[in-house]
């Protein structure tokens, strides 16, 4: 029996007032797939991640995720099953990088032994464990991502979205970071990169691509 797609959306329009954002875009995600939104500030790639992760919802049409349409009862079931990382990181900075990881986990009920070792385990995988006590004072652009790809996959996410995550890191550090989500698309989680950075698609040239453009969504078969 087919699973059903992690993302459907079909026919969505979305205005802020008199800004026509989408006008009747279609998008399909499936399970295990990494996906780039392309496409210049402003035409409206973070508009379409909140709609994924359920802060924003559009005006027409229909959005499914994990095959559930999203409601009063469901929101935040859904939202459990995935991982957020923005440009701008949002670490609390008066606190430790491992607080950083481990605090939204309490949050969400994760017992403490349960969360300490998906803590731990997050911050091996982006090679920063060593570094737990440290305040994100000291760490560069770069480390900083890092941590937020920690503090993301200690969720133990079905589905990672990233808001331009390299939009404030030098060319080198954000292949780093886009090896980091490949690694982790590779292991089975689905992942949606919005990004404005061409160089960083072609270096994933297997991944899926969708460009907005005039309000609408273009699938594109390889990177530009």
């Amino acid at each position: 029996m087919r699973q059903p797609d992690v993302v459907l959306m079909k026919d969505v329009y979305k205005s802020f007032g008199n800004l026509k954002v989408f006008e009747g875009i279609d998008l399909r995600v499936e399970k295990g797939e990494f996906v780039f939104i392309i496409g210049q500030s402003g035409v409206g790639k973070t508009t379409l991640l909140r709609m994924i992760y359920l802060e924003e919802f559009p005006d027409r049409g229909s959005v499914k995720i994990f095959g559930e349409i999203p409601g009063p009862s469901n929101i935040r079931s859904l939202r459990q099953k995935m991982g957020v990382i923005f440009q701008d990181f949002k670490l609390l900075d008066y606190r430790t990088i491992y607080d950083n990881v481990y605090m939204p986990l309490g949050y969400t009920g994760v017992p403490p032994e349960t969360a300490r070792r998906r803590v731990e385990e997050a911050l091996k995988f982006v090679r920063l464990w060593d570094r737990r006590d440290e305040l994100p004072e000291r760490l560069s652009g770069g480390e900083k991502q890092r941590v937020s790809i920690a503090r993301a996959i200690a969720r133990q996410p079905f589905m990672l979205i990233a808001d331009e995550p390299t939009g404030n890191l030098d060319p080198e550090t954000s292949l780093e970071i886009l090896d980091y989500l490949k690694r982790l698309n590779e292991q089975g989680m689905t992942v949606i990169v919005a990004t404005h950075d061409y160089d960083l698609i072609k270096n994933h040239p297997s991944a899926k691509v969708y460009r907005i453009i005039n309000g609408r969504l273009q699938e594109m078969n390889s990177a530009p």
